[in-house]
């Protein structure tokens, strides 16, 4: 078995090729592919693979064939099989000469990513048996911790990204217990990634940083989850994702610090405290060196140490004020402080007495690098009353007929899910129908609505063991009915719902994040 990341793709249509070339290569897979099954056969006889990403239908040979005289070389290399539909006789066929699993086109980075690793991880292949933090390769010296609100991710090798959360809200207590991710599942930006338990709160959600695959969990966190507050970008990182998109790396973003502060030991201390924080700390000991650095600060939070900085301290804030107003500046004070009052004078965004001895400064840090709105701007124009909506309806850009059908209460025009996923669809210019009312899912009504469109995609509110608002994508849905064509057109989006039993009970930033993921999945088959 080979010992590297190596994978052969096999498929006659070149844009799947590309795709899995581009997913995996990030990945850190060296990837072949071959539009050819005879000539793929003899990369996969010749090379010592990883893994081989098999088309079931293609000309000259099928991937039944291909299979099957692969296996008669007693060549034992992990086989996955990718198929447009999957039929009961090939699948059985597949499975007798050795293939690990399926997925089915189209499919999503996501979906064919965790369907790698979970033949990889079956087979032992690849070092996939890595499950612990321990056995995650080094990160970079040099990677920065960027932030999707309090949640961070740290760039490691092979495209994959320890994840963890700077979380406010414990200002004087500590959590009691978390609630770690399943290795293999798919998590969300924005969508819950891990619970956390805080004595006499509701359990606290820590948001994915980024979409992709849970490779591995950090065992210990459970054990010692006062690591999320002494240690939260070392000790205690939640988990490891191989990412699946991107770009979605452009919604995170550093937090950079100007920290002034002219006694060297004060600063040393407090810049070690906000780097184990993910900041990434700027000197500066004197109004001069705050002037140098105001002229590439976009995007930093400016910090002034009072005890240090004393009667030059209100001066320093008014040229930060003068010279880059769009900065937050935080006043970090001591009891007593005699210049609180003139610091008050200039425009602060905060001013803490020793914001480190207790947490505080988690609360700050979120307040301060929060961009995200996550309420919907106020209207003077009255809404009308909400109705429910049973199904969305598209053309996308790519020409493909897509519809988004609800269980009934899910989504409503004017409020919630509904109306986000409405209002974003707009956004985008998509030519949109909404039909009203209330649908019934029933096996007969989903297939039968598959076959008017491309795409259907199902909306429904499930318990899958998740934390509420946890979203679980699946192209294989059951429906009690043989595999064909139209059952291969459907997706479901399956909602882990809240303790009512639906979504109206979710909070503003998971309803957004739903809206957010839906519509892409609607924009981009």
């Amino acid at each position: 078995m080979a010992d590297n990341r190596t994978m052969l793709v096999v498929d006659d249509e070149e844009v799947v090729c590309q795709v899995c070339q581009r997913i995996f290569s990030r990945q850190g897979f060296q990837v072949d592919t071959n539009t050819d099954a005879r000539r793929g056969l003899a990369l996969a006889m010749e090379k010592d693979y990883s893994i081989v990403l098999l088309d079931v239908k293609m000309p000259n040979m099928d991937g039944i064939e291909f299979l099957q005289r692969l296996r008669e070389k007693n060549c034992d290399v992990p086989v996955l099989i990718i198929t447009g539909y999957p039929s009961i006789p090939n699948a059985a066929s597949a499975m007798r000469l050795g293939a690990c699993d399926y997925v089915t086109k189209p499919f999503t980075s996501e979906e064919i990513t965790w369907a790698v690793q979970r033949v990889l991880g079956a087979s032992g292949a690849a070092g996939q048996e890595a499950r612990t933090m321990e056995t995650v390769p080094a990160a970079d010296e040099t990677a920065e911790v960027l932030f999707w609100e309090e949640a961070w991710l740290r760039q490691e090798i092979d495209g994959w990204a320890c994840v963890g959360t700077v979380l406010p809200g414990l200002r004087g207590v500590a959590p009691t217990g978390v609630r770690l991710p399943r290795i293999g599942e798919v998590v969300y930006q924005g969508l819950p990634l891990a619970g956390v338990t805080v004595p006499g709160k509701p359990q606290v959600a820590i948001p994915s940083p980024v979409t992709g695959v849970v490779v591995a969990v950090n065992e210990d966190l459970p054990k010692h989850p006062e690591w999320l507050v002494t240690d939260p970008c070392g000790e205690g990182c939640v988990a490891c994702i191989s990412v699946t998109r991107h770009e979605e790396m452009q919604h995170c973003k550093p937090r950079r610090i100007l920290l002034v502060n002219s006694n060297q030991a004060s600063f040393d201390e407090q810049a070690k405290k906000l780097s184990a924080l993910g900041c990434r700390v700027q000197p500066a000991a004197d109004r001069d060196a705050v002037a140098a650095a105001l002229a590439d600060a976009q995007g930093c939070a400016v910090f002034l140490d009072a005890a240090s900085l004393r009667e030059a301290g209100p001066e320093v804030a008014g040229l930060v004020n003068d010279c880059a107003p769009t900065l937050r500046v935080v006043v970090v004070g001591s009891p007593g402080n005699d210049w609180e009052s003139a610091y008050r004078k200039h425009k602060i965004f905060y001013y803490a007495v020793e914001p480190f001895a207790d947490n505080e400064i988690a609360d700050i840090l979120a307040a301060v690098f929060q961009t995200r709105e996550l309420h919907p701007p106020k209207t003077d124009r009255p809404r009308e009353p909400s109705e429910p909506i049973s199904r969305i309806a598209i053309t996308n850009r790519n020409g493909h007929k897509v519809q988004l059908l609800s269980a009934p209460g899910l989504l409503w025009r004017n409020e919630g899910l509904g109306w986000q996923i409405g209002q974003r669809l707009l956004a985008r210019m998509f030519p949109v129908v909404i039909t009203p009312g209330e649908a019934y899912l029933t096996p007969g009504n989903i297939l039968s609505t598959a076959t008017t469109c491309d795409r259907l995609m199902v909306l429904l509110a499930k318990d899958s063991g998740l934390l509420p608002g946890s979203l679980v994508r699946n192209t294989k849905p059951d429906f009690g009915v043989e595999p064909g064509e139209a059952a291969g057109k459907v997706t479901t989006m399956a909602v882990q719902p809240d303790d009512l039993g639906g979504l109206a009970c979710l909070d503003a930033r998971t309803i957004a994040a739903l809206a957010d993921h839906i519509v892409w999945d609607m924009a981009s088959y």
